[in-house]
């Protein structure tokens, strides 16, 4: 069965948005419930990033190639996360619910936790407001250089523009051993990497509790939409986790 997730199968770059320098990298794969995912995040993102078709030499990597990589790509106190992404469907029946609408926060099923032998994740709790991701409409667009891919869309002058296709909300955050993401990506949506380049940034909606940013989601949850729970186990330091 393949799945439909915030990323797509094997490597994305993570690009900073206001110099455009890269900050990171991450790696999926294809799990019963959805996508296993790891990231290196050479520095804190602090909600705001652009995920991004991987560099040449990184496009066809396998799992193996991204493992013994993973010390070469290594900075001094960079981020290492394990993540893994639980995928449900708009309309399908699991865990003795039918997805027609998303459950209230209660009756949520629990997020899974990779299981790497421990007990700081890209997202951090944002105060209240929603996090938006925001990715062009369809095809992708030339950057220029250094060019942020929000001023992208603006410079397209409704040609192209970027919109909002889905939106997160996250409980604790990158400087915290676990962490748990819930991502509403309405059909319309690709997986980052694929094609279009993706945005992630604080919204202006505001969402208190996660109860609110279901009230929230549910405004746009149709056919086609996935619900994603994120499980993260997260990892700083000066030397390369030993688990990869």
């Amino acid at each position: 069965m393949s799945f439909i997730g915030l990323l797509q199968s094997g490597a994305v770059q993570v690009v900073n948005p206001k110099n455009r320098q890269v900050i990171g990298y991450a790696f999926s794969v294809e799990t019963e419930r959805g996508q296993l995912q790891r990231w290196i995040l050479f520095e804190h993102p602090h909600n705001t990033l652009d995920i991004e078709p991987p560099p040449e030499h990184m496009a066809r990597w396998s799992l193996s190639d991204w493992r013994s990589n993973v010390a070469a790509l290594w900075r001094p106190g960079s981020f290492y996360v394990w993540a893994q992404a639980d995928v449900y469907r708009y309309g399908e029946a699991r865990e003795q619910q039918k997805w027609a609408k998303i459950p209230p926060a209660s009756r949520l099923p629990a997020p899974t936790y990779p299981d790497v032998g421990f007990s700081d994740f890209q997202l951090d709790p944002t105060g209240g407001r929603l996090l938006e991701v925001l990715q062009l409409r369809a095809g992708g667009v030339v950057l220029a250089p250094n060019e942020p891919l929000e001023a992208a869309g603006a410079r397209l002058n409704g040609a192209m523009p970027l919109e909002a296709r889905g939106l997160a909300f996250a409980v604790n955050g990158l400087l915290d051993p676990a962490s748990t993401e819930y991502w509403m990506l309405p059909a319309a949506y690709e997986p980052a990497g694929k094609s279009a380049a993706v945005a992630i940034k604080t919204g202006t909606q505001k969402a208190g509790s996660l109860q609110e940013f279901i009230d929230v989601a549910n405004q746009g949850w149709s056919p086609g939409s996935t619900f994603v729970i994120t499980g993260c186990v997260n990892y700083r330091g000066d030397t390369v986790p030993a688990a990869r």
